[in-house]
């Protein structure tokens, strides 16, 4: 039997807000099951950089999340702002937050970063040649600092759960592949 979508009867906005929107829809399978309330998350899309030097050390960012409520270390992302092409978005948001630039900017996959409730897109990029050339230009909530460090020296913090951030971590894989840089079996 072919898949089919379900058929959207009604939705209604419960949060709307710059950050996120929360969506309460009635749905209705080809097979007219009524499924309600479905929640959907609407947020911005979001870049990630997996940035390298020139000794092939990550650049990544240490900042708090209030989410889990714990400092995260994370490649350095943000949102892509209306209107705003992602190539854009993460050149912007790797200078605001470590003040880098890379020398080559690789667009990698983007995904989705839970196709099952959230209706944004994650565009993620490899840069190589990175290198700071200016002083971070933080929002006023942000505190974040950054360094680079070598890959097993990451795929350790990876093991140890110190970079958690899933969405990150499948950026850095896909540089890796990228870049030629995974180590084969």
């Amino acid at each position: 039997m072919p898949l089919h979508p379900w058929k959207i009867v009604s939705s209604k906005y419960l949060v709307q807000d710059r950050w996120l929107s929360l969506r309460a829809d009635r749905c209705e399978t080809a097979e007219g099951l009524v499924i309600e309330p479905y929640y959907v998350q609407e947020s911005p899309d979001w870049a990630h950089i997996a940035a390298f030097d020139e000794e092939l050390r990550l650049l990544l960012v240490r900042q708090y999340r209030h989410g889990p409520r714990s400092i995260s270390v994370e490649l350095p992302s943000g949102m892509v702002d209306p209107g705003e092409e992602p190539r854009k978005a993460v050149v912007r948001e790797l200078l605001e937050e470590t003040g880098a630039e890379v020398r080559e900017l690789l667009p990698l996959s983007s995904m989705s970063p839970n196709p099952a409730r959230m209706a944004n897109t994650v565009h993620s990029f490899a840069g190589t040649g990175a290198r700071i050339v200016a002083a971070q230009k933080l929002d006023q909530a942000e505190e974040i600092e950054f360094f680079f460090r070598p890959l097993p020296t990451v795929m350790e913090m990876i093991d140890s759960g110190e970079f958690c951030h899933s969405l990150h971590i499948a950026t850095l894989f896909l540089a890796l592949r990228k870049l030629k840089l995974l180590p084969s079996e």
